[in-house]
């Protein structure tokens, strides 16, 4: 067995008796166990030592010429018929091996415990789907997370980058460090900043991708290689980008950017966008369905302003402030005892017929 080969078995064996392995290792460790008698042999002689070891012993304090001693004297008390070469091979079988291995599993436990304690630890936060978050990072970078979205990011930055990942829509005041860029992950994403102030909206329900830039500069890459992603583009301030992720299309456009980043204000903007656009984003942030019925309806074009309202309250004023009329599908129970989601029907007004 060589060396390297040896130290690889140690430590996947290591992890197995101090119950660090996952489920692959413990596989990979009875496969290799099962493949030969020597094998199994050498596992019951470790799996011996590590039994009968103390786990916080130190190496070091190991006296192996006393050790050495007493064997010696054991060989003077048996028979003079076996040769020296035949007692120094029990004397490596009893001491130097197992010192050997015993040593090996220390520095990998101490090493793994070192290592485990510089990892950063991963926490993940969610916005209820009608709600929203906000919270403060390690870098005292500021982030609001839009209805149904989570961030997943670490407890303490290193010196290299600062990395999270995101689900959903969320908007980013990024603390400076030219030196140590932000950068946010989606599934198909990435968006590098240093010092700026930008906001990200993917689900999963529509191919395109959105980013805005309120303030500074980003970088966003198509992540179809993590270590050489591919650029897509660069954005200055007061840009949107839309990037469909089927078609590898995008479209940037220079405008006022707030009516994007309102949300976090508690403020659903629509300035002069389709009906459809505008009932799919309330769908989305109060996770309900809403059906648009009629062709004439399509192409309406919509201005309103709604803060902190329920669903019920944004649906009523639309049909006071559209030529629209709505209604709400009874949900009936599902055969597992759930309930389907909500759905609403939106369909043109019938005229008001005055006498």
């Amino acid at each position: 067995m060589g060396t390297k080969h040896q130290d690889d078995i140690l430590a996947l064996i290591a992890r197995n008796l101090s119950d660090e392995a996952d489920l692959s290792e413990v596989a990979q460790l009875r496969e290799w166990i099962e493949c030969s008698e020597t094998n199994k042999r050498y596992f019951k002689q470790v799996k011996n030592i590590w039994e009968v070891s103390d786990k916080q012993l130190d190496p070091n304090m190991i006296n192996t010429p006393e050790a050495l001693g007493k064997v010696l004297n054991r060989i003077s008390e048996v028979s003079p018929g076996r040769s020296l070469w035949y007692y120094w091979q029990k004397i490596a079988a009893v001491i130097i091996l197992p010192l050997a291995v015993s040593t090996i599993l220390l520095l990998y436990l101490n090493s793994h415990k070192t290592s485990s304690l510089n990892e950063p630890v991963y926490n993940e936060v969610y916005a209820a789907f009608g709600t929203r978050s906000a919270l403060k990072l390690a870098d005292s970078t500021l982030v609001w997370l839009n209805s149904g979205s989570s961030l997943r990011y670490p407890d303490k930055f290193d010196n290299k980058n600062r990395h999270v990942y995101l689900k959903g829509e969320a908007c980013f005041e990024v603390k400076s460090d030219v030196s140590n860029p932000f950068i946010v992950q989606t599934s198909t994403l990435l968006v590098k900043a240093t010092g700026t102030k930008f906001n990200i909206q993917e689900f999963d329900l529509t191919p395109v991708t959105e980013v805005t830039l309120v303030s500074g500069k980003v970088f966003v890459h198509e992540l179809d290689n993590i270590k050489n992603p591919t650029l897509i583009t660069e954005l200055c301030p007061n840009q949107h980008l839309k990037y469909n992720r089927e078609t590898k299309t995008k479209s940037i456009v220079n405008e006022d950017v707030y009516k994007y980043i309102a949300w976090k204000d508690g403020k659903l903007i629509f300035r002069n966008e389709p009906l459809s656009e505008a009932v799919k984003k309330i769908g989305q942030v109060f996770k309900v369905d809403i059906e648009l019925q009629g062709t004439e309806l399509q192409d309406y074009r919509y201005w309103a302003t709604f803060q902190d309202e329920s669903l019920d309250e944004i649906l009523k004023l639309l049909k006071l402030s559209s030529p629209i009329d709505f209604r709400e599908l009874k949900r009936n129970p599902l055969p597992d005892g759930s309930f389907p989601k909500k759905k609403i029907i939106i369909f043109p007004a019938k005229p008001t017929i005055h006498n």
